[in-house]
């Protein structure tokens, strides 16, 4: 590291570390080597990585993979805005789709020109020509087509530089291609192998792989410096600022001077991340993008600032910084920290603890040519190499009196005298009349002191010129004019005090004895709480407001310019205990933070009006409702959905100045008037949108609050078919037609009501008949029950009464055999004979199987075919499905004549042999018909 604040070191020398970002393989999704980087015209950076080739807007990384191929060596983005990349065992080109990246690759035309090899080790552009270097030979490739360029000799490595290529050759020396020749340069062809070529003013600088420089001017080569003891060099490259980056194997990135002096050395846990560095890329804000081993890092190098940290030895919060005899002091809770300029600039070596000062510093105090060291266990002498003790009690500072020898402290008791005697500094009194802990000490003159309280206002000291004490002490609070008591603190800005306070910095009316309004501040930093005040070069005033850094610069006499944005960078390192800032020259403000310092050099210009732009980088739409988002293309024809489909559109701004603080604003139009709210939010979603034409706008505001230029995206939900154009003529035309047939239309509408009417009504009055017919069926249903019943009833008395007679008729018969009175009984046997043959049962009997058949046996009675009555009362007998037992005792004959009976009935009614006579019985009866 390197120090620019002393007279003696070089003033283009740095000291502390940038400020810078880290990104792990984590945070890319990639491998943890990156070998090559590039940017697109606008703005999206590219990296040749292991695992495929990064891409980078400023808010998230992508991966896109490369077939065929483990690693990728190299990337160039062309002319054309075409990204060549080439790895292991591929070489090809990725071009836009509007929906991302897709890879072409060359593998094929390489094959059919039987041109092998493993790596690709470096792309390069002339003249609308690519340049392929492989690891033994350069190719060619324009007008879509690939060439193997004859060489000299076994190809080491290839240079571009000013339009002009350079080759490396095994044992042959370094040529320039030209004119499809390749022409040796003199006095090369022992030179080490190179790692670049470096343009200067008058020539080229050869850097081989051990460090060592070479310049080349008028065909001459002449040995200049050895930048390195026992390294490599990985890369090397020329910052647009002339100054030279290189990045080694083992000892970090090392940045040099045109003339090859030291500028800045970055190596692990010293301002970057690893301390192999493989590639450095200059992005278009000057920043640079350094490939690690793991990793990569964005150093901030174009910023006025750099952190003097642990990194470089400085532990804990920043309380003071103090130049003093060529060696910077910094004063942390954790002690007092040194190093000497000379052996930073000299031996690249770090701040070391100073001797016996452990513990809480507060302030380091500059009398005449002596140092003091203001610290929580009491106020020290810094002798040296040796800390003097003064004095015992916890000491915030020491200032400096009009008397020579005499020197005032605060302390955690009040305020102190101290005299040089016998060049020994002792504490020889103590101030009367105030024991309040004393840590803002500031003489308004010779014989006026103020001192601060941190709450309980502010006290007005008189002396003398002999800085006697005057006895008198005057104390002033929120009764003389201050808002409140507390977060007073006095300063004397250029011979003028001021006093901040909880709201406001005010001015001290002498002769009224009260505090005012300053104007001046208020007009520039209006009411809120200022934190610390200091004068700096050129009539500036350096203040904290609200953790917030700033400075008002003057530009002509009463006329400042107050800047703010670019110190956005460093706000949030800014230390909230006993903030403090120490101007030291025109390069130089130190500025206390959280861990260690910050320095601000207000000489390096840094030039925040830079035009950017917002990126459409993704349009996602869901084929229906609740569906995956699905990316499409963003080309120049209109997007077209229907309100059922959901639209997320992604949008970036690679703003890498800062753009961990990028915000987004959007509307949609004609649907918004007025942006939306800022937000670090970079996608925005629609859903259920009305038919019509939107277009999406959307801009960025970078950290300083500028905003990016707006980009657009047009799309449009369509009309469905029933409201399309088409459809409204349809509607249109028979809406006419609908007018011209109303009367028409009424008239059938009449006669249809009236149909409907008619029909209701016949329908009302069928439904009524239908209902008494059921209920007339219902009633003859259950008559016909009935009288089936009594049908059945009868039927089975009969047969009783005919098994009774017949009963006794036997047992008579038995009793004739045996010799009973035979005319008697053969005269009974006759009456029950005539009994049995009487027909009064089957009239009875006929009488009701006709009412539950209807007319069954009438109708029997008058067919075609002559039915005897013994052949009618079977065939009714069967259709109650009796039995040929039943029907023999029924008939009076036996069950063999029941079956010649069955014989001659079906013979009458001419049935087939496969008809069954009772199914046709019964079917008769339910057909309601006799043939």
């Amino acid at each position: 590291m390197f120090f620019d604040v002393s007279s003696q070191s070089n003033s283009n020398t740095k000291f502390g570390v940038p400020l810078r970002v880290h990104f792990s393989s984590e945070n890319y999704q990639g491998s943890i080597q990156n070998w090559e980087f590039d940017q697109s015209e606008n703005g999206l950076l590219y990296v040749a990585n292991n695992f495929g080739l990064l891409e980078f807007d400023g808010n998230k990384w992508k991966k896109y993979n490369i077939p065929d191929a483990t690693k990728i060596r190299t990337v160039m983005i062309d002319s054309k805005g075409t990204i060549f990349v080439g790895g292991q065992n591929q070489i090809g080109y990725f071009w836009e789709t509007g929906k991302g990246l897709q890879f072409k690759s060359l593998r094929k035309e390489l094959d059919a020109l039987n041109v092998e090899f493993s790596e690709v080790w470096k792309i390069f552009e002339l003249d609308d020509e690519i340049f392929f270097n492989v690891e033994d030979k350069l190719l060619s490739y324009s007008n879509n087509q690939i060439k193997k360029i004859d060489s000299p000799g076994f190809l080491i490595s290839s240079f571009l530089v000013k339009d002009r290529v350079f080759c490396q050759f095994y044992n042959e020396g370094i040529f320039e291609y030209k004119d499809g020749d390749f022409i040796a340069l003199p006095q090369t062809n022992n030179i080490e192998r190179l790692i670049a070529i470096l343009p200067n003013k008058q020539g080229y600088y050869f850097l081989s792989e051990k460090g060592k420089v070479f310049e080349f001017k008028d065909s001459n080569l002449q040995f200049k410096i050895d930048l390195l003891q026992s390294d490599t060099v990985n890369e090397a490259i020329q910052l647009e600022n002339g100054d030279y980056a290189l990045g080694t194997q083992n000892n970090g990135l090392l940045i040099f001077n045109s003339d090859f002096s030291k500028k800045l050395h970055l190596t692990k846990n010293k301002g970057i991340s690893d301390r192999t560095v493989k590639s450095i890329y200059e992005d278009n804000f000057n920043n640079l993008w350094v490939a690690l081993n793991n990793g990569i890092d964005y150093i901030k190098l174009s910023l006025p600032f750099t952190l003097i940290n642990e990194e470089l030895g400085v532990e804990g919060t920043g309380y003071d910084a103090h130049f003093f005899d060529n060696s910077l002091y910094l004063g942390t809770n954790n002690g007092l920290f040194v190093a000497n300029t000379a052996d930073l600039f000299l031996n690249e070596d770090h701040f070391s603890l100073f001797p016996d000062s452990e513990g809480q510093v507060y302030k380091i105090s500059q009398i005449e040519k002596e140092l003091f060291l203001n610290h929580h266990e009491g106020a020290f002498k810094i002798d040296g190499h040796e800390l003097k003790k003064i004095h015992d009690i916890g000491t915030w500072n020491l200032i400096k009196t009009s008397k020579p020898n005499v020197v005032l402290g605060g302390d955690y008791k009040g305020i102190k005298y101290f005299e040089k005697k016998n060049n020994s500094w002792v504490n020889t009194k103590d101030l009367p009349d105030l024991s309040e802990s004393s840590r803002i000490l500031v003489f308004e003159n010779d014989t006026t002191l103020w001192m601060s309280h941190g709450y309980r206002g502010v006290y007005r000291i008189k002396f003398d010129k002999n800085m006697k004490y005057k006895n008198k002490i005057e104390h002033f609070d929120d009764r003389h004019g201050f808002p409140s008591n507390i977060l007073i603190t006095s300063y004397n800005l250029n011979g003028k005090m001021v006093f901040t306070s909880k709201s406001g910095i005010f001015n001290f009316n002498k002769d009224s004895l009260n505090f005012s309004s300053n104007q001046f501040f208020d007009n520039y930093l209006g009411k809120e709480h200022v934190s610390e005040l200091v004068s700096g070069i050129n009539n500036s005033v350096y203040y904290i407001q609200n953790q917030n850094f700033g400075v008002l610069n003057e530009k002509k006499y009463g006329d400042f310019d107050k800047k703010t944005k670019i110190f956005k960078h460093i706000n949030k390192y800014i230390s909230d205990d006993l903030q403090d800032i120490s101007v030291v020259n025109n390069n130089s403000v130190f500025i206390t933070a959280k861990d260690g310092f910050i320095k601000y050099d207000p000489q390096k210009n840094h030039h925040i009006e830079k035009k950017f732009s917002t990126i459409i980088r993704s349009v996602k739409v869901s084929k229906a409702e609740d569906s995956l988002l699905i990316a499409i293309p963003i080309n120049k024809e209109k997007l077209k959905i229907n309100n059922k489909q959901s639209v997320k559109i992604e949008f970036a701004s690679p703003f890498y100045d800062g753009f961990e603080d990028l915000k987004y604003s959007y509307r949609l139009k004609p649907l918004d008037e007025k942006w939306s709210k800022w937000t670090d939010t970079n996608e925005k979603s629609y859903n259920h949108l009305p038919y019509g034409d939107y277009t999406f706008e959307v801009k960025a505001k970078n950290i300083y609050d500028l905003e990016s230029k707006v980009s657009s995206f047009p799309f449009q939900v369509s009309t469905p078919w029933y409201a399309n154009w088409y459809a409204k003529t349809g509607y249109f035309t028979l809406f006419l037609v609908f007018i011209i047939l109303i009367p028409v239309l009424q008239r059938k509408k009449y006669k249809v009501e009236n149909s409907i009417i008619k029909k209701e009504k016949e329908k009302e009055i069928r439904v009524k008949n239908e209902e008494i017919d059921k209920l007339y069926n219902e009633k003859l249903q259950t008559e016909l029950n009935l009288k089936n019943d009594q049908l059945t009833s009868t039927t089975m008395q009969l047969i009783k009464n005919k098994e009774f007679i017949q009963g006794i008729q036997a047992k008579i018969i038995t009793s004739i055999d045996k010799g009973g009175s035979v005319q008697e009984l053969k005269r009974i046997i006759s009456s029950i004979d005539k009994e049995l043959s009487d027909e009064d049962y089957w009239a009875k009997f006929a009488y009701h199987f006709d009412q539950v058949h209807g007319n069954y046996l009438e109708k029997l009675s008058s067919m075609n075919i002559k039915l005897s009555p013994r052949e009618i009362k079977l065939a009714a007998f069967l259709r109650m499905n009796m039995s040929s037992k039943e029907i023999a005792k029924l008939l009076n004959i036996t069950h063999r004549g029941v079956e010649l009976a069955r014989y001659r009935l079906r013979k009458k009614l001419k049935l087939e042999r496969k008809q069954n006579l009772v199914e046709y019985l019964i079917e008769l009866d339910k057909n309601n018909t006799i043939p």
